[in-house]
C-alpha cells in the first residue's frame, strides 16, 4: 500500500508539473501574441505554421526549438518563409531558460496529450 501511494505522488506531481508547463507555455503564447501567425490546426489562411505542425516537427527535438527561439537555430518548417517569423524573434530571444522550457513544452504539446 506505501509503495502504492508513493507512486500514486509521484504520478500526480509529474502531471501537475506537466499542466503547469503546459499552462505557463500557453500564457506566454498568448501574451507575445503568437496566436496572430500560429492557429491551432492547419490552416491556408495562416501566416505561420499551425501548433500541430510545430507539435509535429519538433517533438522530441524541444532543445533545437528554444535554440530557434533564441534566434540560435535556422527554422525546420518552411525555412522559405522565416522572413516573416525573423522580426518576431526579438520578442523570444530574451527570455529565461524556464520560459524557453514552457514555451517549448506548449508549443508540443498537442501530440504529448493525444
Amino acid at each position: 500500500m506505501k509503495k502504492f501511494l508513493i507512486f500514486a505522488f509521484v504520478l500526480a506531481s509529474v502531471a501537475k508539473a506537466e499542466f503547469d508547463l503546459t499552462t505557463q507555455g500557453k500564457r506566454i503564447f498568448e501574451s507575445l501574441h503568437c496566436y496572430i501567425c500560429h492557429a491551432p490546426r492547419d490552416d491556408a489562411a495562416a501566416v505561420g505554421p499551425s501548433l500541430e505542425t510545430i507539435a509535429v516537427h519538433y517533438l522530441g527535438n524541444e532543445r533545437r526549438l528554444i535554440e530557434f527561439l533564441k534566434g540560435k537555430a535556422k527554422p525546420i518548417i518552411d525555412p522559405q518563409r522565416f522572413f516573416i517569423m525573423k522580426p518576431q524573434l526579438y520578442k523570444t530571444m530574451h527570455m529565461t531558460l524556464d520560459e524557453y522550457r514552457a514555451l517549448a513544452y506548449y508549443l508540443t504539446s498537442i501530440h504529448k496529450n493525444r
